[in-house]
């Protein structure tokens, strides 16, 4: 009687075509299919950009690239330096909390959340994502206690700019409490006056007074000061008669006059902060604003009552997307990585971009992107759920507001080739992996391995012509349609062990696939 062990009879580790997604696939790198351009990828300037449909293989390529990335890093490490500074906004917890905040400040709801998506999100507010998930990740390394911690406080006090743009950036775009911006506060704010300025001041202040009362006890002195008083009055009075007859009133109301002015223009001062401040604030769509007593505080201090918010924004925070990323990078690179890299993906499991429930948000989101301003600073990584097509980038406009051209971009399909090596080469994996096994417990026998080196890929479908085999596989156009297929097949062969494979099992599960699949 045939044996219904699969895995037994095909020598197979473990099924190996039951991984549905990429993140929770435990796979070596042998048993993936690296396209040609990828292959050998190492951390370097270009901006790379996928389009493919879900389950076309896009977080599987970003997970080499991070692991490229996250082996650089470790190097860097051991020569003592820090490698790059990763901004990975492939969780869609992040980009979550930021839409959820850009829809409460246009005033939209679920129920017209497309439109007025589509209609008000810019390139600057996913620029300020970006910002906010590395000002945030920042404030949280620069709060710990470890020695990154206290370089970056270190490095951050001593240069005065960059202390100053840590400030507002912290302020503005992270997402933390108020208690550990008062610690950044308390570490990074400098005195308007240094200890030495105070002394020097205050001994200046002294020797005057000291001065000044000895001058009053010499006679000579003190009467040819009050002699030139008494004649300036005189000549005041000369000019205001009524100061004369009346010195009390008159020097109330000059009083009373100055002292509101004075109240007055101090409010102005105040409010003008104030206003300063809101207008920062409200630029940034897609983070909770601090209190605004806590950052018109801080600006205050940071600037001059001159300093108007365009001042401001130039200096710390950046006008166009590409300067806000150079300042950002400025920051990182001071701190002693060596640049900057983000890395965006699963953007259709953002709530708020679902393209079933907005399949215009999507759109408005990529497009915003997708723009020669963001693309052309290097070193993004970004990932869309559909081809370029389907989310209307392929319009004239946006080809030239993007220019394609020069960055690297790829609309991921598959041809049935690629389906069936991948298929094969996973296959094989498993099988190498349980001779592996074998030979370290010594548990595989003889036998095992004579099966092993005899059950090959293409003798699953003994029974299916080449023809009906290239024909159901290239109904196919994604890894995970195949692995679904494959799944099918394998339960069916572990049902039928006499009967094997055929046409009409193939066709089934070909079937099975796409219905499956979205």
């Amino acid at each position: 009687m045939p044996t219904t062990d699969l895995l037994k009879t095909l020598s197979l580790s473990r099924n190996p075509f039951t991984d549905r997604t990429a993140e929770k696939s435990n796979l070596d790198p042998v048993s993936l299919y690296i396209h040609s351009d990828l292959r050998g990828f190492k951390p370097n300037e270009t901006t790379y950009v996928f389009f493919g449909k879900r389950g076309s293989g896009k977080t599987t390529i970003r997970l080499q690239m991070e692991e490229a990335y996250r082996s650089y890093n470790e190097k860097a490490a051991a020569a003592g330096k820090k490698g790059f500074f990763l901004i990975d906004m492939c969780k869609p917890g992040h980009l979550t909390t930021c839409l959820t905040m850009f829809m409460e400040n246009v005033k939209s709801n679920i129920a017209d959340w497309d439109s007025a998506f589509s209609d008000n999100w810019t390139t600057a507010d996913m620029i300020d994502s970006i910002l906010s998930y590395a000002a945030t990740e920042l404030v949280k390394r620069f709060t710990a206690n470890t020695d990154e911690a206290r370089h970056f406080q270190d490095v951050l006090y001593n240069d005065a700019k960059l202390n100053r743009q840590f400030l507002v950036l912290s302020h503005l775009y992270a997402r933390t409490d108020l208690s550990t911006l008062a610690h950044v506060r308390s570490v990074l704010m400098r005195p308007h006056y240094t200890a030495s300025q105070i002394a020097s001041r205050l001994g200046a202040g002294v020797s005057a007074s000291a001065v000044i009362i000895a001058a009053s006890r010499e006679p000579t002195i003190s009467n040819a000061v009050a002699n030139q008083c008494d004649a300036l009055w005189d000549r005041v009075c000369d000019a205001v008669p009524p100061l004369r007859s009346h010195p009390k009133v008159i020097l109330s109301t000059i009083g009373a006059t100055a002292l509101t002015a004075a109240l007055y223009y101090s409010r102005w001062q105040v409010q003008r902060g104030i206003s300063r401040a809101a207008s920062l604030q409200k630029n940034v769509r897609v983070v909770r604003p601090q209190p605004l007593n806590v950052f018109t505080s801080l600006i205050n201090h940071l600037f001059t009552t001159q300093d108007t918010t365009d001042t401001v924004r130039q200096l710390c925070i950046g006008v166009s997307a590409h300067q806000k990323l150079d300042l950002l990078q400025n920051i990182v690179c001071c701190l002693g990585f060596e640049g900057l890299t983000v890395f965006g993906d699963c953007f259709d499991e953002v709530t708020l971009l679902d393209p079933v429930r907005f399949p215009g948000a999507i759109k408005a989101f990529a497009r915003e992107v997708c723009r020669n301003d963001v693309l052309n600073f290097g070193r993004l990584h970004f990932f869309f759920p559909d081809s370029r097509l389907s989310l209307d980038l392929n319009t004239d406009r946006t080809l030239k507001e993007a220019r394609f051209d020069r960055h690297f971009v790829r609309d991921l399909t598959w041809s049935r080739h690629q389906l069936e090596e991948l298929a094969e080469r996973r296959f094989r994996a498993s099988q190498d992996a349980l001779k592996e096994d074998g030979a370290m417990s010594n548990l595989l026998k003889k036998s095992d391995t004579e099966i092993s080196s005899a059950t090959l890929f293409v003798d699953l479908f003994k029974k299916v012509r080449g023809e009906d085999f290239s024909s159901y596989l290239s109904k196919l156009s994604t890894p995970r349609e195949l692995m679904i297929m494959m799944t099918e097949m394998f339960a069916r062969i572990e049902a039928n062990p006499e009967g094997g494979l055929t046409s009409q099992d193939m066709e089934i599960s070909v079937t099975k696939a796409l219905e499956q699949s979205v």
